[in-house]
């Protein structure tokens, strides 16, 4: 155990343990989802064998061009043959991960049999959309259904009316079939909460997904649907989307709408949340954002949207010069491991031979410790109270733990480990946030304000205006996916997200290769000195465990430029295409055997 943990151990904090109400509620809605994952569909014994070589074919094509093949009536190319695919697919993802939480599988199908039965008639798709399954995130809510995120005082509480963006998506033809797990308060990065759950990481067990989109991350990359819809206020888009080898997009708040969605921290405004897709390629999730930006009447259906409809000749302009594009790979807050530096490093490589200009920032501009030290000072101003207050009797889980440590202690004990951090232990770092996270008075969430819009004017002019760069590339962040249960004294990992939050950029992340034990091994010199949480971290990246797992990059751009930043993530994508590592549809069910039914060994009762 390492100093800091031992400090932190002999602290005022109990996790509890579960009550037997909670205990019931849990194995009650386990069952629930159990019965909707098998019980209604009625399948013929065939059903649950291996996917056939038609089905691959169908998991491994992108959505624009599902939609094509079944206007052109190509044979089997239906919305429920599609659907069929998809629910084994997503079947399959769920044994392996834990990722669902609802299903409407039943009714998915029913609506795609109405859909093949109206093209039938009409000849006509009914949108751009037309038989595309897509998952979302727990919190979007769907009528009839519940939008629990893991609480269990919000299960049996089903929506009286689904959520303004389902309803965009299925204007268009999509078949929402399922939503997908969350961590406990949607403030973690690993995917854990006491209803549901561990969500593992599809590519290894024993390693997270991430959070708190996580289970989406986790299905999308398991080739279990085709586009996905998750949220991010720090990092809960990129983050599992790196952890787990998909890709996402973080728009700028405004642009996509968030009336009928469960929110943990409902009111916050000072950290602005966003909701964004997520896919296995770039073109579908260009395609998502263009329909749920694209309709003037969002306008009058949501709140805090912005009047700036989709832009596709921004993408197009952004692929048709040179760029001129920055980078870094150490913040200088958390030394990134050597996995996730070389997925820049390569990736600048590879833009640098087809004429992009690359340039190497000065990361001491961008000041991180200030940023990060803004979101905790922020998203601490009620004292985490708002978020934690949906608990109630269920287990604290402790992924949750370093987070709100701060407000929880009295203002000595914070006082005290701010000092020994400070003096004792040389962790200036770790001080500074610490005494950031606590509880404030509105004078004092005022003058927090203040730095964050400094910051935020002193980060854009640097990047956008005196470098005139195109986009940023970085690390998502600093680790490959972690060890479940391994974050709970190491939330500030998640750090290389919290920043462009704080600045409210448009971020994509694209999975550019994979951990590999010979390039990947820590070269750190012995006279390096790393502080005592630093090590921490560093301690966690063991490269023999984490071989074969994704890892990303950031592209970050300017504010309410996503089509642009979508044009660059094109490119970044398109240099990779030559990988063993390429992340596109069906990469990762070709990348096991064709045979293998293990995903499928699914009782069909208990």
């Amino acid at each position: 155990m390492s100093l800091f943990s031992a400090l932190i151990s002999v602290l005022p904090f109990s996790f509890g343990g579960p009550s037997r109400a909670f205990q019931k509620i849990a194995t009650d809605k386990q069952q629930q989802r159990h019965n909707r994952l098998i019980g209604p569909l009625n399948a013929p014994d065939n059903f649950f064998n291996g996917l056939s070589v038609f089905e691959i074919t169908l998991l491994s094509t992108p959505a624009s061009r599902i939609v094509e093949y079944i206007g052109q009536r190509r044979p089997q190319w239906t919305a429920s043959n599609i659907l069929k695919a998809f629910i084994k697919a997503a079947i399959r993802a769920h044994v392996e991960t834990n990722c669902l939480t609802e299903i409407m599988f039943e009714s998915a199908l029913e609506q795609a049999a109405a859909l093949d039965d109206e093209f039938a008639r009409t000849g006509v798709l009914k949108g751009r959309l037309h038989g595309i399954p897509i998952s979302l995130k727990d919190q979007f809510d769907i009528e009839g259904l519940d939008s629990s995120v893991g609480f269990s005082r919000y299960t049996n509480q089903p929506a009286s009316q689904t959520c303004v963006l389902a309803q965009r998506l299925m204007e268009e033809g999509a078949v929402i079939f399922a939503k997908t797990n969350v961590p406990q308060t949607l403030l973690a990065f690993e995917c854990s909460n006491p209803v549901f759950g561990i969500t593992q990481n599809p590519h290894k067990r024993g390693f997270t997904c991430g959070g708190s989109s996580g289970g989406e991350a986790a299905l999308l990359a398991s080739d279990g649907s085709c586009i996905g819809i998750g949220s991010d206020v720090g990092g809960s888009l990129r983050i599992p989307a790196h952890y787990s080898g998909c890709y996402s997009l973080k728009p700028c708040g405004g642009r996509i709408p968030q009336t009928g969605m469960r929110v943990t921290n409902p009111g916050y405004t000072e950290i602005v949340a966003v909701v964004g897709p997520m896919a296995r390629c770039v073109d579908d999730l260009a395609l998502a954002m263009e329909i749920l930006t694209d309709n003037p009447d969002h306008l009058r259906r949501s709140l805090g949207l912005i009047p700036l409809r989709f832009r596709p000749e921004l993408i197009q302009a952004s692929t048709e010069r040179p760029l001129r594009l920055g980078f870094f790979t150490d913040d200088k807050l958390i030394r990134a491991s050597p996995a996730c530096q070389r997925a820049v490093f390569e990736t600048v490589e590879r833009l640098r031979a087809r004429g992009h200009e690359c340039v190497e920032i000065d990361v001491d501009r961008l000041d991180v410790l200030q940023g990060v030290e803004i979101f905790v000072g922020l998203s601490s101003a009620d004292g985490y109270h708002t978020i934690q207050s949906h608990i109630g009797p269920d287990p604290f889980e402790p992924a949750m733990f370093l987070t709100t440590l701060g407000p929880r202690l009295p203002a000595f004990l914070r006082y005290i480990l701010a000092t020994i951090l400070r003096y004792g232990l040389r962790e200036k770092v770790l001080a500074r946030l610490i005494e950031a996270s606590r509880k404030k008075q509105v004078a004092e969430v005022q003058q927090w304000r203040v730095k964050k819009q400094a910051y935020e004017k002193q980060v854009r002019s640097y990047l956008w205006e005196e470098e005139n760069f195109d986009a940023l590339l970085c690390p998502t962040q600093a680790m490959p996916a972690v060890p479940n249960g391994s974050t709970w004294n190491k939330s500030v990992l998640a750090e290389s997200t919290f920043l462009w939050n704080v600045v409210d950029s448009t971020v994509g992340q694209v999975p550019v290769t994979k951990v590999e034990s010979e390039k990947d091994r820590s070269v750190t010199a012995e006279d390096v000195k790393l502080g005592i949480f630093e090590k921490g971290v560093q301690d966690l990246y063991d490269v023999d465990r984490m071989a074969g797992l994704p890892v990303g990059i950031q592209v970050v751009g300017g504010a309410w430029e996503e089509e642009k930043v979508l044009g660059i993530m094109k490119i970044v994508e398109g240099c990779w295409e030559d990988s063993e590592n390429l992340f596109k549809p069906g990469s990762f069910l070709r990348s096991k055997e064709t045979g293998n039914n293990r995903g499928l060994e699914i009782e069909k009762s208990n």
